[in-house]
């Protein structure tokens, strides 16, 4: 009996274990396109520096629990093509729940048909048929909707030329579709039909971009409840383009298109207001003195340091391999001068043809053997010097061209798990894992 009662009391008084949920999660997909394939669509110099200042913003303040991007860099899986677009762009949706949080950024080309259907050019987009080997934003919108997601936002900034299609009928990816049961679904474009997203040559990101970035990390909280909500956020962003344009006498006209009635306000980031903005962060300069110092004392090492890690790496390994081999071949030079020096002939005498003929014999083999050890070291330091002239010539004339290639220098911190404490999984790129 007593037993009994004491397993009675331990089935009532041991709290029991449940599973907690983890709640609604928060995904991210950002891609940016910074060159075209055809040469008829022009480059862009700030996308691919977009799409990893919004990778870095929503990792660091908004504690997504997953963020993908797909840039320019890397294999052939990971670069923004139409097909490996929408193939992650699937990949991922297959990972939410209907009350999960999906944000979408493109930073590229764009176009609209007449019917004023936007569509996203990829890297491989041909201008000739845009509307076939472009994207089309209602498209994703309704892939969203296969999957009952009912907090879904996107922000679009690339400029929307209008194209008449010559006479082909856009696709209406939303004629039947609803979504009622939607709480939020908007875009967020950077500029109208017609009108042009300019970007900003000092910050290194559009300007659409940049002040996305400013609002998100904490300028746009208007309530200052160290939360920032995308109408906060939208409210910031057109007023603040506003004024850039007023100021820069520039016209940029950013709006937003709601595809259903919202129902509630959806928070993005935490407020955070870091001293130092990373749209204000300094341009990474490729050719800072002190990239170029390092070039100078080593070569390949300021090609390892600004980013070229793989021409580093071969520029690095040669030249030390070529150090070794010439302090070798100075040693072997120091070794057999010695010897030289130190060879015993025999002295002068009457008998002068037989002295000289002798100490030839004696002597020269010594005199030769370091003259060929003085000809290999001149050989090896002639390479160094080649070698260290080529690295000079590549760090200058064959490295990235700053007013195209110019960037922000991005570093993630791997140890984060954001402000809510959760486990984050994202990709950057093909590889980066965060």
């Amino acid at each position: 009996m007593k037993s009994k009662i004491l397993i009675f009391l331990y089935f009532f008084t041991t709290p029991a274990i449940i599973a907690a949920d983890p709640g609604p999660k928060r995904l991210g997909f950002i891609v940016g396109v910074s060159e075209y394939r055809n040469l008829t669509l022009g480059d862009l110099k700030t996308a691919k520096n977009d799409a990893l200042g919004m990778t870095k913003i929503l990792f660091s303040y908004g504690s997504y629990n997953r963020i993908q991007t797909l840039v320019q860099e890397g294999s052939a899986n990971s670069t923004p093509t139409k097909y490996n677009i929408l193939s992650n762009f699937e990949a991922l949706l297959e990972e939410t729940n209907p009350d999960d949080l999906f944000v979408f950024y493109f930073s590229g080309h764009g176009v609209v048909d007449y019917n004023d259907k936007v569509y996203l050019l990829p890297e491989d987009a041909n201008p000739l048929t845009p509307f076939e080997s472009g994207i089309a934003v209602e498209q994703l919108l309704e892939m969203t909707r296969k999957y009952k997601l009912k907090r879904v936002v996107f922000f679009i900034d690339a400029c929307r030329n209008p194209d008449d299609g010559k006479g082909e009928e856009g696709k209406k990816f939303l004629v039947e579709t609803s979504f009622r049961d939607s709480e939020i679904l908007s875009v967020f474009y950077s500029t109208k039909v017609g009108y042009s997203s300019f970007e900003d040559p000092k910050s290194g990101y559009g300007v659409f971009t940049k002040f996305l970035i400013y609002g998100l990390e904490g300028r746009a909280d208007s309530n200052f409840n160290g939360e920032v909500s995308y109408s906060e956020l939208s409210n910031y962003v057109i007023t603040s383009l506003r004024e850039w344009g007023k100021a820069n006498q520039k016209l940029q006209k950013p709006y937003t298109k709601e595809y259903a009635e919202k129902s509630e306000d959806t928070i993005l980031t935490y407020a955070v207001n870091p001293e130092t903005s990373l749209a204000d962060a300094p341009l990474f300069n490729p050719y800072n003195p002190t990239y170029a110092f390092r070039s100078f004392l080593f070569p390949g090492w300021g090609q390892y340091a600004r980013g070229q890690e793989e021409k580093g790496k071969i520029y690095m390994s040669i030249f030390a391999l070529g150090v070794l081999y010439a302090g070798f071949q100075y040693n072997t030079f120091r070794h057999d001068k010695a010897n030289y020096e130190s060879a015993i002939g025999i002295p002068p005498n009457s008998r002068v043809a037989e002295t000289v003929a002798l100490n030839y014999y004696l002597i020269e083999p010594y005199r030769q053997k370091m003259e060929s050890s003085r000809t290999h070291l001149s050989q090896a330091l002639t390479v160094l010097l080649i070698l260290w002239s080529a690295n000079v010539f590549d760090f200058y004339l064959l490295g990235p061209n700053p007013k195209e290639k110019s960037g922000v220098l991005l570093e993630f911190d791997w140890e984060n798990h954001g402000l809510m404490g959760i486990d984050r999984v994202g990709k950057l790129g093909y590889a980066m894992q965060f």
